[in-house]
């Protein structure tokens, strides 16, 4: 499958509310254990640094994909189109991970996007 045949509700998630891979592995990995999340506790577990995990979580946070209480994180997002556009990108993600990156990182950015 490429990037441009995956769900309109899943391209959206990835264009809006990911600006790296590992956006999306936090994502699915807050999703899939339900217990609150420190930005310590997530840079143990995907095997980054607290600066790197905090910058994740607070970008999950702003996008409406997390909530946040007390310096951790659950998976809550806040409308049900977000919830069910994560679901899919679970189902799909573990099949369609180059497509998924793909999405992420072939997009133009900052003054290319804004010339064309």
């Amino acid at each position: 499958m490429a990037s441009n045949e995956l769900p309109a509700s899943v391209q959206h998630l990835i264009r809006h509310h990911f600006s790296s891979a590992t956006d999306v592995d936090a994502l699915l990995l807050l999703r899939r254990d339900h217990r609150a999340w420190t930005a310590p506790a997530l840079a143990r577990e995907l095997r980054m640094n607290v600066d790197q995990a905090e910058a994740v979580l607070s970008r999950l946070q702003r996008s409406g994909l997390v909530r946040t209480a007390d310096d951790s994180y659950r998976f809550d997002p806040r409308d049900p189109a977000l919830a069910g556009a994560a679901a899919a990108l679970a189902q799909l993600y573990p099949a369609y991970r180059v497509a998924v990156i793909s999405l992420i990182y072939c997009r133009p950015r900052g003054s290319i996007s804004d010339f064309s």
